[in-house]
């Protein structure tokens, strides 16, 4: 019987370098999706300028209103009524819910109204306008 010696056995090794290059390549589109999804996505809306604008913070619920009229939320579009019903169950949930409401600068001020009347119907205590700053004085 042949002893086989240490140098005879076969080698098996993963490369597992490939397997990161695509994890992280998919860690990317995925961070920029959610991004962009974050941001409103297809809505194209331009924000009323103003000085003291500050930025938007994490955990707030977006309200968007396109120069339409239409109100989004989540992604979807949603009638006033609606609306509060949606955010009613988050605002059970998390009495410190912060609904920030981004209007196109077009959007009539009734529109506007109608859904912040909405969203304190939903029982939300903490409102929030978006705008954005000026471009002379963006930081």
């Amino acid at each position: 019987m042949r002893r086989r010696r240490h140098d005879d056995e076969l080698f098996a090794e993963i490369n597992i370098v490939p397997f990161t290059d695509v994890c992280l390549v998919l860690l990317i589109i995925f961070m920029i999706t959610a991004n962009f999804i974050a941001m409103g996505g297809q809505l194209n809306i331009e924000l009323p300028q103003a000085v003291t604008a500050l930025p938007a913070s994490q955990g707030q619920v977006l309200v968007y209103i396109n120069e339409a009229g239409e109100i989004y939320l989540a992604g979807e579009v949603v009638q006033p009524q609606e609306l509060a019903g949606k955010l009613q169950a988050e605002a059970q949930d998390n009495p410190e819910l912060v609904v920030a409401v981004s209007a196109d600068r077009n959007v009539p001020y009734q529109r506007v109204v109608t859904a912040l009347d909405a969203v304190r119907a939903a029982g939300v205590s903490y409102l929030a306008l978006a705008a954005e700053m000026p471009e002379a004085n963006a930081q």
